[in-house]
């Protein structure tokens, strides 16, 4: 299935939204009922920002901190990567891996990737490989 055309996605966005009444976990269940392809273009989008695309992807609002952090950047930030939080001498990154198809947690050592999570539990369990691996 090929990916919709931009303005398709903006007024698909623009129709969850105004059936969200602005509530980012009621606008996450809606995506999650469209085809993972179209949810996923409008979490790696200017159309949403990156905690609306984690609620997305994990089913929960992050910790407070990290809540503040990803409403102010958008979703296309999720294409390279938002380090949300750093443990031992790691970094935790959310991001969306494109040739996967997936958004993930993964573990930053400074110079390359060393563990990726994905999945309800990512962000616990790379912040425990974190803790375990990188002190």
């Amino acid at each position: 299935m090929p990916l919709m055309p931009e303005f398709e996605l903006s007024a698909l966005a623009d129709e969850l939204y105004e059936a969200s009444e602005d509530d980012d976990f009621r606008l996450a269940e809606l995506m999650r009922e469209l085809p993972k392809e179209t949810g996923d273009a409008l979490c790696t989008s200017n159309l949403t920002n990156a905690l609306q695309a984690f609620i997305y992807a994990f089913g929960y609002e992050p910790k407070i901190d990290i809540s503040d952090l990803l409403l102010l950047q958008p979703s296309t930030s999720l294409l390279r990567g938002i380090v949300i939080e750093k443990v031992e001498l790691a970094e935790l990154v959310f991001g969306y891996d494109k040739e996967k198809k997936m958004f993930l947690i993964g573990v930053f050592d400074g110079e390359k990737m060393c563990a990726a999570f994905s999945g309800d539990k990512a962000y616990e369990a790379a912040k425990k490989w974190a803790k375990e691996n990188c002190g």
